[in-house]
């Protein structure tokens, strides 16, 4: 295949800071003149399963998506994200040995298992971490847990966690809260994941999704030709709570003002009711920032342009390579990588720099009545 020669050129071609993934690791061994360790657990990949997503990329899979969101530093803290991701007990949850834990009544079970297993009320270290895992919408539901169960059992192999698949927003996603310590070993290092840690759980991650039929992909924004950051979450959970915004959730909204009944039925004087919609600082400064530049007919730069251009070079090289090796084994797939390289062609702009055409096109089109910058 075109790839065997290629096996560890996505990792190496493409990632730009060389890091060294903070593992799991097992007891110590003799070897040489000095101790190393060996890791004892992880994801296993399936044959070919670089090769595999490269090709789910040139083909604009489905992008996984896994991150942390959280930790909690004890009973007390994951108590309150065990409630959240069991939605008070309505959502069924499942640990590390396949067993559903069900309601409130369960969720206490599982909190009475950590404090037998020493965990205590309150850390100075973290205790467990959120992480979320999500497809888009559509991804097929039975097959998604299954993938997830399947890598948690080999990722969290000697870990406690539980997960919780969600069904109240239109992209299929889960919550998992997992143990940093480590069940089989007392001195292990605590689970502590890094950057370089994170794609591999997405590498993973794909590949189960791929092994139970769901076509799926995991590769950074540089490998796409995407420089654009995703917007911060809480910046777009606020848009998302405000009724006026483009991406107000309405469903959410409904759930929230139905939450808020009970606990106002339950406790009249302790409930807190939430500041009310509003627009996020960020976009008053991005609004403030875009009406200087109209004022004085200056476009605004792109401090990261330079960093930008560096990064398409350098995937540029590496897509023509295998495209190169492609073409010599005569594989139909070089022309989709061709398609691809293409898209490295467009314009590189920044959101400041792209509000700020939008709206000079605007103010032209209106002969200068001007306005208010519209942030979408």
């Amino acid at each position: 295949m075109v790839f065997d020669s290629l096996d560890t050129w996505f990792e190496k071609g493409f990632r730009i800071r060389k890091q060294r993934p903070v593992t799991i690791y097992g007891d110590k061994i003799r070897s040489g003149n000095g101790r190393r360790y060996v890791p004892v657990n992880g994801v296993k990949f399936s044959s070919g399963a670089k090769a595999k997503n490269i090709r789910a990329i040139v083909k604009r899979a489905p992008e996984v998506l896994v991150k942390i969101t959280g930790h909690s530093s004890g009973r007390n803290t994951v108590r309150h994200h065990l409630d959240y991701i069991s939605r008070n007990g309505a959502v069924d949850l499942e640990n590390e040995r396949g067993e559903i834990i069900q309601g409130r009544g369960g969720v206490s079970g599982l909190l009475d298992e950590l404090k037998a297993a020493q965990i205590p009320n309150d850390s100075k270290r973290r205790e467990f971490l959120h992480v979320l895992f999500s497809m888009p919408a559509g991804t097929p539901e039975q097959e998604f847990k299954k993938s997830l169960r399947e890598f948690c059992q080999e990722e969290f192999a000697t870990r406690q966690y539980v997960m919780a698949l969600h069904r109240d927003t239109d992209h299929m996603h889960a919550h998992v809260c997992v143990s940093t310590r480590d069940m089989a070993r007392a001195n292990e290092p605590r689970l502590s994941p890094r950057k370089a840690d994170l794609f591999r759980w997405r590498l993973g991650f794909a590949d189960k999704l791929r092994e139970n039929g769901i076509d799926a992909a995991a590769s950074e924004r540089r490998h796409r030709f995407q420089y654009r950051r995703a917007e911060n979450p809480v910046v777009r959970q606020i848009r998302a709570d405000n009724p006026d915004s483009p991406v107000y959730n309405a469903r959410r909204a409904e759930r929230l003002a139905e939450a808020r009944i009970k606990r106002t039925k339950a406790n009249p004087e302790g409930v807190f009711i939430g500041p009310p919609p509003r627009i996020p600082n960020v976009y008053k400064n991005l609004a403030a920032e875009i009406e200087a530049a109209l004022a004085s007919n200056r476009r605004p730069e792109n401090p990261a342009q330079h960093a930008i251009e560096k990064n398409i070079q350098r995937a540029r090289q590496g897509w023509e390579t295998l495209a190169a090796a492609m073409e010599k084994h005569g594989d139909g797939l070089a022309n989709e990588v061709r398609a691809l390289l293409r898209t490295a062609d467009r314009p590189v702009t920044s959101h400041t720099q792209e509000l700020f055409d939008k709206a000079q096109a605007h103010r032209e089109l209106g002969k200068g009545q001007g306005g208010e910058v519209e942030l979408n």
